[in-house]
């Protein structure tokens, strides 16, 4: 069996070792003269198909095949005829008639008589196709979980290069995944977290600081048509291939969103309808019953009754009453904010605060901006009413700091006091009850993020950050 040509496998080991060799082999090793008749088969053969040597040769190849023939084999001549040397993957048949999944790899040689024949090696790898067919049927299953899920799903690589996008991210974003596959995942967001989205990871990858990775956190979402809307993103970090991937988990919250605000404006409704009963009728009764209650006193003193002093004591607590009622009706209903605007509206919430509480507190607007928009300044406005409470209550400081500012493309309203801050479990799980929820909400609803944070001075600091894109701003002269 020993070949004079380069094609040969072994040409230089005796044909009985040789023989030897390929006996030994679990892989058939077969010779077929051009008529395709087999005129060599070694033992490997027996533990493919189940024939023996004495069983086969003479028998034309191709009754090991499922589904190839004559026509077939004249086929694999031309081919072999220009080059030499041929493998596909087909099913083969067993001598029991079972069908096994078996490579083929054949190549044109001489034998020892000069003569051209076929050297073949066939392999089993039903198992190998059997693993190849359960993990297409995995993946059918999760393509399948994924294209049915209401949540979008979006993968990107460490670049920011979207690898897959689902039908849920299809509908909710306006892309065919055709469409944004391959391109940068900052094509769905808005400014400026479109310009941000690349430094995200590169920090994250270079330093471990997370913004979203590994975290929930809701953001704004950019649709096909310019649309922005809000969408919680959960994004988590994954291996696959030594290539690190991004999953993104994506919900459409406009909904809710909506729902919230109208609630929200529900309820500033009903505050601004109490304040304005509060002043006008409530009020106005107090006023009243303190005049005559003083005019009483003055009448019983006049006529030198003991109980005079009584009654002007009842007049002074009216009074303060009647004082009360009408702060806690200028801070539910806040004429300024609508004539005044945001700026002389937080100014005058800081003096009061100061005035009433002993705490010093400050109102800082360096870049001189105001909000256009009646909803931005009331939402704004409620969110630091809201946090200099919690700092009073909670904190204790001895002053509280306001901030109102343009950095980076965001509007920034910073509250900061050097208390003793809030950020312990108990003491943060008793503010969220008090308001936190409430003001995350209200700065939801304007498009933009609320962080709570240790203050430099070492008390609490309350942020809320708005992208610019999200409001309408004008600056004063």
């Amino acid at each position: 069996m020993s070949s004079h040509n380069d094609d040969s496998l072994i040409s230089s080991v005796p044909e009985e070792d040789l023989s030897t060799i390929l006996d030994s082999l679990p892989t058939l090793v077969t010779l077929i003269d051009l008529d395709g008749t087999i005129t060599y088969w070694n033992e490997g053969g027996e533990k493919v198909f189940g024939y023996s040597a004495s069983e086969i040769v003479g028998q034309p190849t191709w009754m090991l095949y499922a589904n190839r023939g004559q026509s077939e084999f004249r086929e694999e001549l031309k081919v072999l005829g220009d080059t030499s040397n041929l493998s596909f993957e087909t099913e083969g048949v067993r001598h029991d008639g079972s069908r096994i999944w078996i490579e083929v790899k054949k190549v044109l040689i001489k034998n020892s008589k000069e003569e051209p024949v076929i050297l073949g090696t066939i392999s089993d790898i039903s198992l190998q196709k059997k693993a190849e067919f359960d993990l297409a049927q995995s993946r059918a299953r999760i393509e399948a979980i994924l294209e049915t899920t209401v949540e979008g799903i979006i993968t990107i690589s460490k670049r920011g290069i979207i690898k897959s996008f689902n039908k849920a991210a299809e509908e909710m974003f306006q892309y065919h995944a055709s469409e944004v596959i391959g391109k940068n995942v900052s094509v769905l967001m808005p400014a400026p977290y479109q310009e941000n989205h690349d430094q995200y990871i590169s920090n994250y990858l270079e330093t471990g600081e997370r913004k979203i990775i590994g975290l929930g956190r809701e953001v704004r979402g950019k649709k096909k048509d310019g649309t922005i809307f809000p969408i919680d993103l959960a994004v988590s970090e994954t291996k696959f291939d030594n290539e690190i991937i991004f999953t993104g988990m994506i919900k459409d919250i406009s909904e809710r969103r909506k729902l919230e605000n109208e609630v929200l404006e529900i309820a500033e409704d009903e505050r601004r309808r109490i304040g304005q009963e509060l002043h006008d009728d409530f009020g106005q009764m107090l006023s009243g019953i303190s005049l005559i209650t003083r005019n009483l006193a003055r009448k019983l003193k006049a006529n030198g009754l003991p109980v005079a002093d009584e009654v002007m004591e009842i007049a002074d607590m009216i009074r303060e009453t009647d004082e009360r009622a009408r702060k806690l009706a200028h801070g539910l209903a806040h004429i300024e904010l609508e004539n005044e605007g945001l700026g002389a509206a937080l100014a005058q919430l800081c003096k009061r605060f100061e005035k009433f509480s002993d705490i010093r507190c400050r109102f800082e607007c360096d870049n001189n901006l105001e909000p256009k928009t009646k909803r931005v300044i009331l939402h704004l406005y409620r969110i630091v009413q809201e946090a200099i409470s919690n700092a009073h209550r909670h904190g204790k400081p001895s002053i509280i700091i306001v901030r109102l500012h343009v950095k980076e493309q965001y509007l920034r309203l910073i509250i900061e006091d050097n208390g003793s801050g809030f950020l312990d479990g108990n003491k943060m799980n008793e503010i969220k009850g008090m308001g936190m929820r409430t003001m995350q909400y209200r700065a939801h609803t304007l498009g933009g993020n609320m962080d709570f944070a240790e203050a430099a001075e070492g008390g609490a600091q309350v942020v809320c950050t708005i992208p610019l894109t999200n409001l309408e701003i004008v600056t004063k002269i």
